[in-house]
């Protein structure tokens, strides 16, 4: 019998809601599937491990910021010597490529300093350089507060002793100073106070000396000073600052001796503008600091 234009609509109509309605069941037993597969494994349910989850290494805090909890700096991989100074970073403002490189640090042929990278330590607040703890100085009061910088941290090499040369190095960053030139001139203002620390040292530790062996001119200050200490021993010192841009580096290297003893090391230092270089060389390639 030949149907209706109406009853094939309606046949079709019919036709479509149950077959849509069997979708409807299949998607419904599917998605229960899944969420019973997902209680019985917990884990699976979880978000996607897309790489966005992916739980971060382990880090430890430190004064000067975040650093690697353990573990060297990754060498370098474009097949170049890796840097001497090379070790684990302090934070990632003072990474372990902006330390001198040991061998450049005056009488490393006698005591083979290990690289400072290795024993730098973050400094909580405003460091206390080696030339400010012997002369007794401070900042200028109009210039504290550009004295703990951004970051900040030490390294002391060697053991030292009794008429032992020993070293440190501190490094106060105040920042990138290529998107502010105010950066800069923050750290200039702490170095400069610095270089006038080390000059009138005689005046705040009277019977110290001070013997400046940097040109006027130089972009870097040395100087040789010797300050009495009680007990009748004499700590000669030889300092070396140097403040490429935004940071201000402080290299010492120092001595403790019986007035008018002579350390057990006779002084044997490269040339003040090759310590100093070394110093800026370091700090330029890794923080682009020059």
């Amino acid at each position: 019998m030949r149907t209706t234009g109406t009853e094939s609509a309606e046949t079709t109509g019919t036709t479509g809601t149950t077959a849509r309605a069997g979708r409807r069941l299949t998607v419904t037993v599917g998605v229960t599937a899944a969420a019973l597969a997902c209680l019985a494994t917990l884990s699976a349910c979880g978000p996607e491990n897309n790489g966005d989850q992916t739980a971060a290494p382990g880090t430890t805090a430190t004064a000067a910021g975040t650093a690697p909890a353990s573990g060297p700096a990754a060498a370098p991989t474009s097949g170049a010597a890796k840097p001497s100074s090379a070790g684990a970073a302090v934070s990632k403002d003072i990474p372990a490529g902006a330390w001198i490189d040991p061998h450049a640090v005056p009488l490393d042929s006698t005591y083979h300093w290990p690289a400072p990278a290795t024993t730098a330590k973050g400094v909580t607040g405003t460091p206390v350089f080696k030339l400010q703890e012997l002369c007794h100085a401070k900042l200028n009061p109009d210039h504290e507060s550009l004295g703990a910088g951004r970051a900040a941290a030490q390294a002391v090499l060697g053991a030292g002793g009794a008429d032992q040369w020993q070293a440190q190095q501190t490094l106060l960053y105040e920042g990138d100073p290529r998107p502010s030139s105010g950066v800069a001139q923050s750290a200039h203002l702490v170095f400069d106070d610095l270089r006038e620390e080390v000059k009138g040292c005689a005046k705040t530790l009277p019977g110290a000396t001070v013997k400046v062996t940097s040109p006027e001119d130089a972009n870097y200050f040395a100087a040789t000073v010797t300050v009495p200490q009680a007990g009748g021993t004499v700590v000669t010192l030889h300092e070396y600052l140097s403040n490429p841009d935004g940071t201000v580096d402080e290299l010492a290297v120092w001595t403790s001796t019986k007035t008018g003893a002579q350390p057990k090391v006779a002084w044997a230092g490269p040339a003040d503008a090759d310590v100093a270089k070394a110093m800026d060389s370091a700090l330029c390639t890794t923080l682009k600091d020059c």
